[in-house]
């Protein structure tokens, strides 16, 4: 939500790193972190002032540091129109703001739960995603919604090459705009995870149109008149993969689908399976293994003999290919809160030399290089929105697919 409150800021970006590792900096270590863009401001309210002259504000008290910073820092303090802090409670370096109107956000989500709206102290896209999805509402916020396409407006992605994308494209130029409320990918699943990964800051719902071949991710066809049609959003989770490189750099990437590693000799992989920060399996011996979220579960996971689960499961499926041993192996389905790290029984430590039964990496079908560890789990802060006509929601497409009709 606070991308979608802040998008449209001009120079303003979002630093979503804290609550993606689940760690807090504390603002003292501002500007250490940011001194190369330039002034390091802190925006505090007034109440976060008040009793600095006695050195007791909760800059003061309540801040690591809180001193020193209240000494050597940068402040903006924001007040009510009729109300500014006395000058005797400002740090020594400080601006003051007015902020007409401004209404606590405790104050909002308590009056959601009482059964109002956030109208019209947040943007119109942040409240209807909070209506989307029941937030703040006291009960457990749905996966899945129906909802009514008013004010339709597209951001285009697909391949001006596929001439059969450009003809439907033109089917719906009339919904293009630079200030989109969706999404519309046109393509196979390879383009719907491109636009996701270049998009899914947008926090916008994705629509598919297949223009492709399989099309798992995309809706078969759309209506002309697509504004007003109604659509089913599936809510699913977005992986985030850490990939350790035989010299021990790190990368990160994230996945929609599936993230997995796999010999790249003719010897078999050995690989290491850890959950949670302790081995579960010492050793497994195969071609590798592969972690899927449920979106990712009717691709390369079930060519490698995984179930289908439904969209709004909260799992992920650790499966193998071609797995010689342990001879009990079977997929597994984990709880989507499962870290799973794959680590590599060969690698090498010694400086120039090659492991001896190599692995590379793939994030959603695309190659990360070689790898000596990739670690999995769900993203905190990413996830993406799918929609799909009732007509071609992913539950019955799985349905359709674990029970085939008869005779075929």
């Amino acid at each position: 939500m606070v991308d979608l409150a802040f998008r449209d800021l001009p120079g303003v970006s979002v630093d979503l790193s804290d609550l993606d590792d689940g760690v807090f900096t504390p603002p003292v270590a501002f500007d250490d972190l940011h001194a190369d863009h330039g002034e390091v401001w802190h925006v505090v309210s007034d109440e976060f002032v008040a009793g600095g002259r006695n050195g007791q504000s909760w800059v003061h008290t309540k801040w690591e540091c809180g001193a020193d910073l209240w000494a050597a820092g940068r402040f903006i303090v924001l007040h009510p129109e009729d109300r500014a802090p006395e000058k005797a409670d400002l740090p020594p370096a400080c601006k003051l703001v007015e902020a007409a109107g401004h209404v606590p956000t405790a104050d909002i989500r308590t009056r959601i739960f009482q059964g109002g709206t956030a109208h019209p102290d947040v943007p119109p896209a942040v409240e209807a995603y909070i209506r989307r999805y029941a937030l703040f509402s006291g009960t457990p916020s749905p996966r899945e919604t129906r909802v009514r396409l008013t004010d339709l407006r597209l951001k285009f992605v697909f391949d001006e090459r596929n001439e059969k994308a450009r003809g439907f494209a033109e089917r719906f130029r009339r919904y293009e705009s630079d200030a989109p409320t969706h999404v519309l990918a046109i393509g196979g699943d390879g383009t719907m995870l491109q636009a996701i990964r270049d998009h899914w800051r947008l926090r916008l719902p994705f629509i598919g149109l297949n223009a492709g071949t399989l099309g798992f991710l995309m809706n078969e066809s759309l209506p002309t008149a697509l504004g007003g049609s109604e659509l089913v959003l599936y809510r699913m989770p977005m992986l985030r993969v850490d990939t350790e490189a035989p010299d021990g750099k790190w990368s990160r990437a994230l996945a929609c689908g599936d993230a997995w590693v796999e010999r790249e000799s003719g010897q078999a992989a050995w690989l290491r399976v850890g959950i949670d920060g302790r081995t579960q399996v010492s050793k497994v011996v195969g071609d590798g293994l592969l972690v899927a979220t449920p979106a990712g579960g009717s691709s390369y996971a079930r060519a490698m003999g995984a179930t289908p689960v439904p969209l709004t499961a909260p799992v992920l499926t650790l499966t193998g290919s071609n797995v010689f041993l342990p001879r009990f192996w079977r997929p597994v389905a984990l709880p989507e809160t499962a870290a799973v790290t794959l680590t590599s029984l060969n690698h090498r430590d010694e400086p120039g030399t090659n492991p001896k039964r190599p692995l590379r990496g793939f994030v959603d079908g695309r190659a990360t290089g070689a790898v000596r560890s990739m670690s999995i789990r769900v993203s905190s802060v990413a996830a993406v929105e799918l929609a799909f006509t009732p007509e071609f929601d992913l539950s019955s497409r799985l349905l359709r697919s674990m029970f085939p009709p008869e005779g075929m």
